[in-house]
């Protein structure tokens, strides 16, 4: 028969103990967290609406900086339609060339521009100013215009337009109509569009009248 040795046998008792020991008393994994969902990120609230100029004779002036060339002074009659298809510097109906146009409110009566507009054949004009007034009676601007694409155009212009309600429209005039030096011309025919965007046959587009 085999004889076990007894000091063998104490140590193996003892190591199984202390190992039984252990396993008793060994701490409890600590569950990982929670995987919390990270919160929904909220849209950000669109801009408002550039502002609308009251419907009636607005005449607006436009100077160049550093230009010798006097400011250029314009009457045009504007209803709400004429005004979604002005321009930035609200003398003609490019507005409608713009692919982005933000006015920004910057505090009372104060609006931060920030426009791209693409002119036709690779040229795009990038306007950036600010605007101040209530657009009902009146409205001052400080634009910086930067015009690119074109080998004869690449320039950068300050404007400086200010613009003032007169009062509601002549009888004999309607919504588009604008004078310049004398000559009275509709945005849309000269533009070649009818009110509603749509271009308008080019035997359609009235003569300029002259006004004394």
């Amino acid at each position: 028969m085999f004889q076990v040795n007894t000091g063998v046998m104490s140590r193996l008792v003892m190591l199984a103990g202390l190992a039984v020991l252990t396993g008793c008393h060994k701490k409890p994994e600590t569950p990982p967290p929670p995987v919390v969902a990270p919160a929904p990120v909220a849209a950000p609230k669109p801009l408002p609406p550039p502002p609308a100029r009251k419907p009636g004779l607005w005449q607006t002036t436009v100077s160049e900086e550093g230009s010798p060339e006097k400011p250029q002074v314009l009457k045009i009659c504007i209803d709400a339609v004429t005004d979604q298809h002005l321009g930035i510097l609200g003398t003609d109906l490019s507005g409608d060339t713009c692919t982005t146009k933000t006015f920004s409110p910057q505090g009372e009566g104060n609006w931060g521009v920030l426009a791209e507009c693409a002119m036709g054949a690779g040229v795009v004009t990038e306007y950036s100013g600010s605007v101040t007034g209530d657009f009902n009676s009146h409205y001052d601007m400080t634009v910086r215009s930067q015009t690119t694409g074109g080998s004869q155009m690449n320039r950068v212009t300050n404007y400086v337009v200010s613009s003032k309600r007169l009062g509601a429209c002549a009888a004999d005039q309607k919504p588009g109509d604008v004078i310049n030096d004398g000559v009275k011309m509709n945005l849309f025919g000269m533009a070649g569009v009818d009110r509603g965007g749509a271009k308008a046959p080019a035997s359609e587009a009235p003569a300029p009248d002259v006004v004394d």
